[in-house]
């Protein structure tokens, strides 16, 4: 009798461990088929965003040659400043580093150094400019007028050798200045510059070496 027992409760094991493997392997499968679903068709609860912004920018146009304008104000060292206007032409070797000539002309304000010293101190006010310069693209950069619109910048270096004309005597000149360009399209700029003009004279009747300050705004144009 006992020996019968004894079968039957090994029986009864043995459906019951059969049934809870059976579980387990069931909800394997399911699990298995959903993930499958899921990834075939159904989208996770929180999708990243897919939109992709296609941004504009102003490219720099292939031509190598720009010509420009500018205005500005200049101030001859121990004068007031005066405005000053001229030219530029450019020669870009490449994105970084670009030769320009520059041709300026400008009166020296002698107020007050006549109210200073009670008299004149040039006989001829015109102040006439040319120079050579070499110039360095040192941060490009871009400006972001709207999501989809960029305009291309740049700071720049610039530094040369030329002469400068003061009351009929002509000055050899070195200059050194700082500046900032936009590209507003892919044939036109504008630019803001900085230099410092550096001669030596003795306009005061002692020889000396001046610092001649400028500051301009241009447009430009690519060839």
């Amino acid at each position: 009798m006992s020996g019968k027992i004894s079968i039957t409760r090994r029986i009864s094991k043995a459906l019951v461990i059969g049934i809870i493997f059976g579980l387990i392997f069931s909800q394997g499968a399911i699990a298995a088929a959903q993930s499958g679903e899921f990834l075939r068709g159904e989208d996770p609860l929180i999708s990243p965003p897919t939109e992709e912004r296609v941004i504009k920018e102003a490219g720099i146009d292939a031509e190598y040659i720009e010509v420009s304008a500018f205005y500005g104000l200049y101030a001859l060292d121990g004068f007031a400043s005066s405005p000053v206007s001229g030219a530029r032409l450019a020669l870009h070797l490449t994105e970084d580093i670009f030769f320009e000539g520059s041709y300026g002309m400008t009166e020296a304000d002698q107020e007050v150094f006549e109210r200073l010293t009670a008299r004149l101190l040039l006989t001829d006010t015109e102040i006439i400019y040319w120079n050579v310069n070499v110039a360095y693209n040192l941060f490009p950069g871009q400006i972001f007028l709207s999501r989809k619109k960029t305009i291309n910048s740049t700071i720049f270096l610039i530094g040369g050798l030329g002469q400068t004309q003061v009351d009929n005597r002509d000055h050899f000149t070195s200059n050194f200045g700082i500046g900032y360009r936009a590209f507003i399209t892919d044939w036109l700029d504008a630019r803001i510059q900085y230099t410092v003009h550096s001669f030596e004279t003795d306009l005061t009747g002692v020889k000396e070496r001046i610092y001649n300050l400028e500051g301009t705004v241009g447009l430009a144009i690519f060839f």
